[in-house]
């Protein structure tokens, strides 16, 4: 569950909206969550992106975050996916991809812990694309919320597409994974 900063004298601000560390469920009910957009911005078929709606339909999309002032780690996973990034503060990350590919990340925070911005430029099945994924809390009355604003922008073609996500606290046990999703299978 994500926590409540408390005396935390280098943050005052931690103490009253808390930390996105923990555990975090898509909340399929608001806004609009699909993935849609930014799926057909990368170029990918048709029927991949139907697959891609009917898995977060059908299964949980859980985040599990660690943030300190210096580092950044999700791990992502759902029916469609299952993923870890851990990301140095400021410093840019170079990961290389099947044929000869790279893909750039670099995460910033004005505020560790609450706020983070990670942009990204790779290589998409139509092209490059920039990725700025912003994600911030927010309090709505008792409940801590992170925003994830996604931005998805094709280099060639200058399409460019927006998806607003929110998730809520997630408490109790682990969500079972398909076992369809990369690196689930036998995973605990």
């Amino acid at each position: 569950m994500p926590t409540i900063g408390v005396g935390e004298p280098d943050a005052p601000m931690r103490s009253t909206l808390g930390t996105m560390n923990g555990t975090w469920r898509l909340d399929k009910l608001r806004g609009k969550p699909s993935m849609r957009g930014y799926l057909e911005t990368m170029g990918v078929p048709e029927l991949a992106i139907e697959a891609h709606e009917k898995g977060e339909e059908d299964h949980e999309t859980i985040h599990t975050i660690e943030f300190s002032d210096t580092h950044f780690k999700i791990k992502k996973q759902s029916r469609v996916t299952d993923m870890g990034l851990e990301l140095k503060l400021g410093e840019e990350c170079l990961a290389n991809l099947p044929g000869d590919r790279v893909k750039t990340t670099i995460a910033t925070s004005e505020s560790p812990g609450q706020q983070v911005k990670i942009v990204s430029r790779m290589p998409t099945m139509n092209g490059m694309a920039n990725v700025v994924d912003t994600k911030m809390l927010q309090r709505e009355g008792n409940l801590l919320v992170l925003v994830q604003t996604l931005t998805i922008k094709n280099e060639l073609s200058g399409k460019e597409h927006t998806t607003t996500r929110y998730f809520v606290p997630h408490e109790g046990a682990s969500i079972p994974l398909a076992a369809t999703a990369k690196g689930s299978v036998g995973k605990k």
